[in-house]
């Protein structure tokens, strides 16, 4: 009975934190490069990600995820989005060995960077003319506009319920860093808490849960005030602060091993209460533990609620010293901004 606590004190955290939220679920912009995904994998599968968080990218997913982890990681993703901005993600996982009874701890370490870089700064020789062939525009500098967050995880396996079911939780502490014109930038910081229950794994038919309460002490970002640039610009601007309110993911997700090619099948779900709650599908087909297809429907609610279709492809090599080698793709082609493409390359060793 004892083993019960723990799991029961969670969950009325995590009721507590829903009982919350839905007086906070307004749309907002605040970090808004936080909501872009990790890894062409989860993405391809339209980012329905929480209850399946089993590589290194989960540490933005779900932390409590790391925990399934059994071999150290590494994950890069690169993409650009809408031709212009650089979207570059780096994680690393280190599981450890505690005590003589094979207890195990997993952390995780990822830096996430969306940015463009040398942005010109110009003038023109006579202000008080107008541009023409003998005043032409001139570069005087350039800068970068850069937003940054780096996330340290750390997870652990919580306890097995009676038919196999285990309880992983974990946590993610998050370090945000915004770098935008004449110096002027923000620094702030957050926490998440995750919480994975599954069925076992290597039985031919299985199911997850993944719940994760983001910013759940409140992110906030404090922007600093910039002094007035040689240009003349900045002055009477006063410092302010963000804020980044409590949110709840949940996400399910079904997993069927198939005879026919030697294959699996995954099906996930998830909602997220941020803007007035989005919704994420995806699927994955994996043939012969080589070869992967993946689609998914991204929900996003901005202006107007959109869900934007996603696909992708990865290819596997696995070693029977648990190590493994990945190459994932994924594409998204939202109006506005035009396709997207992710590349993402995994090692586990």
């Amino acid at each position: 009975m004892r083993k019960i606590y723990p799991l029961l004190f969670l969950l009325v955290c995590f009721l507590f934190i829903f009982g919350v939220l839905p007086k906070v679920s307004a749309v907002t912009y605040t970090a808004d490069f936080l909501t872009f995904g990790t890894g062409a994998r989860p993405l391809g599968m339209g980012n329905a990600f929480t209850a399946i968080a089993d590589e290194a990218s989960t540490t933005y997913y779900n932390p409590a995820g790391i925990a399934q982890l059994t071999h150290h990681e590494f994950n890069f993703m690169h993409a650009t989005l809408a031709d212009l901005a650089s979207y570059n993600v780096a994680s690393y996982i280190y599981p450890f060995k505690y005590s003589k009874k094979s207890k195990r701890m997993t952390f995780g370490i990822s830096w996430l960077r969306v940015g463009v870089d040398d942005i010109p700064i110009t003038g023109i020789p006579v202000t008080t003319k107008a541009i023409g062939p003998n005043n032409r525009p001139y570069v005087i500098d350039t800068f970068s506009n850069t937003n940054n967050a780096i996330l340290l995880s750390g997870a652990g396996h919580l306890m097995t319920l009676p038919q196999d079911i285990t309880i992983d939780v974990g946590t993610s502490l998050k370090l945000l860093y915004i770098d935008t014109y004449r110096n002027t930038n923000a620094v702030g910081g957050g926490a998440d808490l995750g919480i994975l229950a599954k069925t076992d794994p290597y039985k031919t038919t299985a199911f997850s849960i993944g719940i994760v309460a983001s910013d759940v002490l409140t992110t906030k970002l404090y922007w600093n005030t910039p002094p007035a640039s040689k240009y003349g610009e900045g002055e009477g601007e006063t410092p302010h602060t963000e804020t980044l309110l409590p949110r709840l993911k949940l996400g399910i997700a079904y997993h069927q091993k198939l005879a026919v090619f030697n294959s699996r099948f995954t099906l996930a779900a998830d909602v997220d209460t941020r803007n007035d709650y989005e919704f994420h599908t995806g699927a994955e087909y994996v043939l012969f533990e080589l070869l992967a297809l993946r689609c998914g429907l991204d929900g996003r609610n901005g202006t107007t609620r959109q869900m934007y279709f996603t696909a992708g492809a990865g290819l596997q090599l696995r070693f029977v010293t648990g190590a493994a080698f990945h190459v994932d793709y994924a594409y998204q082609s939202q109006p506005d901004l035009g396709i997207s493409n992710r590349l993402s390359l995994r090692v586990r060793f």
